[in-house]
């Protein structure tokens, strides 16, 4: 768990772009991705009713796990109702996003 903790920390100090999630119960995470990256998050485990625009760079949100097929981009900044997104990409636009080392987590259990 230290080793997870740590990783996270050491991700956050490099981090440029982010994403606020919000669950139901109004509980608040943020995702990052490091400067001249793209990352797709799987959010399958993780309850989202909202998704924010909180310098993410270029968001896309899919109804798949691996951040393929159609896709969506939040509307002013955010996503409402996004229990139906279950992964999102962002970071720096035109170029191949890379897949999170977090898996699919549920990000609340870390908050």
């Amino acid at each position: 768990m230290l080793i997870l903790v740590s990783a996270l920390c050491a991700q956050i100090a490099l981090a440029s772009y982010s994403v606020e999630l919000k669950n139901n119960a109004g509980k608040t995470v943020y995702i990052f991705s490091n400067d001249n990256q793209r990352t797709c998050y799987c959010l399958t485990n993780t309850q989202t009713a909202s998704i924010r625009d909180a310098n993410g760079g270029d968001i896309k949100v899919f109804s798949t796990s691996d951040c393929t097929g159609n896709y969506g981009t939040p509307s002013n900044g955010i996503v409402n109702n996004a229990q139906w997104v279950n992964s999102i990409s962002f970071g720096k636009g035109g170029i191949p996003s890379q897949n999170s080392p977090w898996g699919c987590a549920n990000f609340y259990d870390w908050a």
